[in-house]
C-alpha cells in the first residue's frame, strides 16, 4: 500500500461504491480499520497516511484540548504531530473498538476508551465515537466525540450507541 497509493485509493474508491450492506464492503472496512489502527499503535505512520487525503483535518474532542492538544489538526504533517502531542499528552490504557457503523461516506466508530494524562494525572474512562468521512477513497476528516450518540448524530443516524 505504501508503494502504490494510488492503488490503495482505486481500491478503497471500489469498495465504498459497494452498497453499505455490502458483505464484501463490511469485510474491506473493517480489515482497513484494523490495519490502521494496528498501524497506528505500532507507530507506522506511513501506512497509516496511505489512507489519508492530503487536505485531511482531523477534530480531537474538547476534553483532550485540556491536555494540551490543539482543536484541530490539518493535512499529513498534521496528523503526524497529532499522533506526536497524543504520544506526549497521554498515556493510552486501553482503545477498545465496540461497533462500526457504516453510514455511506462516513464511518463511525464506538470504542471504549481509557486514558491518563501525563502530566496531571487526569483521566477519562468512557465510549467515544469516532466519525471518519471519507471521499474519493480517502479520509478527508475525522471528528470525535465524548458521547458516541453525538458521533452518530453528526452523520444522521438515529438510536443509542
Amino acid at each position: 500500500m505504501v508503494r502504490w497509493p494510488g492503488a490503495y485509493a482505486a481500491l478503497s474508491r471500489a469498495t465504498l461504491a459497494l452498497p453499505p450492506r455490502s458483505r464484501v464492503r463490511r469485510s474491506l472496512l473493517r480489515r482497513s480499520a484494523l490495519s490502521a489502527w494496528g498501524a497506528w499503535l505500532r507507530g507506522d505512520l506511513d501506512l497509516v497516511l496511505v489512507r489519508f487525503a492530503p487536505d485531511f483535518e482531523y477534530q480531537p474532542p474538547r476534553e483532550w484540548h485540556a491536555a494540551g492538544m490543539r482543536s484541530v489538526y490539518r493535512g499529513r504533517a498534521g496528523l503526524r504531530e497529532w499522533t506526536a502531542d497524543m504520544r506526549e499528552a497521554w498515556e493510552w490504557i486501553d482503545n477498545r473498538p465496540l461497533e462500526v457503523i457504516d453510514a455511506g461516506n462516513a464511518v463511525v466508530f464506538v470504542n471504549h476508551v481509557q486514558l491518563r494524562a501525563r502530566s496531571s494525572g487526569l483521566e477519562f474512562d468512557s465510549r467515544y465515537g469516532f466519525v471518519v468521512s471519507i471521499e474519493r477513497g480517502l479520509v478527508v476528516r475525522e471528528q470525535d466525540f465524548s458521547d458516541p450518540d453525538e458521533a452518530l448524530r453528526a452523520v444522521g443516524v438515529r438510536g443509542s450507541a
